[in-house]
């Protein structure tokens, strides 16, 4: 649109698709979008259908009116298509001790992976999401030095933002492929990454949203009639009030 010869090429746009609509609508990149779909229009010089899609938007009807802009005072005309009701959640919070008061941080982390690796051998692929990349690497460590017959190479991965591009490529494609029991991540694998088939997500801690978490465990069977199936692993009991509330 900045582009005198570029913006050309947009003449004929007729529909505009907004992924994720929900990670745009409370920052400054929602308001960039905003401005550049009204100049967009002016420069075609007619209406251009707006399609907005996110798996955990609330309220809706605000996020429709933030997609589709104000005319002559009051918002477009727009269609809400509310599905959120229509998936199966399977989701249940987690201890890995009998006394999350009284037990040593050493017996709760040994438990910790003595849980995920009995969760982990149950499934086909398991995602293991952490609140930090630090958090990542950590559990993907003690996992392979845990159970160094397990937990090889060919069939794990670790995948954060500070990984090299061709690392996280490699593990995004064996995931598609179906050739990984296990990846543990931070925020990575979160959003918009077409990643093939989990059929259990375990989230680490609390997400600290609803909607993060609602995005995470999305991420097991993750097509519209397949169930997807999350556990929250609490360690502490700050964390145990907070997943519980949220989930």
């Amino acid at each position: 649109l900045t582009t005198r010869k570029f913006k050309e090429n947009l003449k004929d746009v007729k529909w505009v698709i907004v992924d994720e609509l929900h990670e745009l609508v409370s920052s400054k990149r929602g308001v960039h979008l905003s401005l550049s779909l009204e100049r967009l229009e002016e420069f075609v010089g007619r209406s251009i259908q707006r399609i907005g899609m996110g798996a955990t938007i609330e309220p809706l009807e605000e996020a429709a009116k933030f997609l589709v802009g104000i005319q002559n005072g009051k918002p477009r005309d727009c269609y809400i298509v509310d599905a959120r009701f229509v998936k199966p959640i399977d989701i249940k919070v987690k201890i890995p001790t009998k006394d999350l008061v009284y037990s040593s941080a050493e017996e709760i982390n040994k438990n910790l992976y003595n849980f995920l690796d009995e969760l982990i051998s149950r499934h086909r692929t398991t995602l293991v999401f952490t609140n930090t990349r630090s958090g990542a690497e950590r559990v993907h460590f003690h996992l392979k030095q845990m159970f160094p017959a397990k937990y090889l190479d060919e069939v794990t991965g670790v995948h954060h933002s500070s990984i090299s591009r061709d690392i996280r490529f490699e593990v995004e494609e064996k995931l598609k492929k179906g050739e990984l029991k296990a990846v543990i991540s931070s925020t990575s694998l979160e959003l918009g990454i077409d990643i093939g088939y989990i059929d259990l997500v375990v989230q680490v801690g609390s997400a600290k949203s609803v909607s993060r978490l609602m995005q995470r465990i999305g991420r097991a069977g993750h097509s519209l009639k397949e169930v997807s199936k999350g556990r929250v692993v609490c360690l502490d009991r700050d964390d145990l009030v907070e997943c519980l509330v949220m989930v």
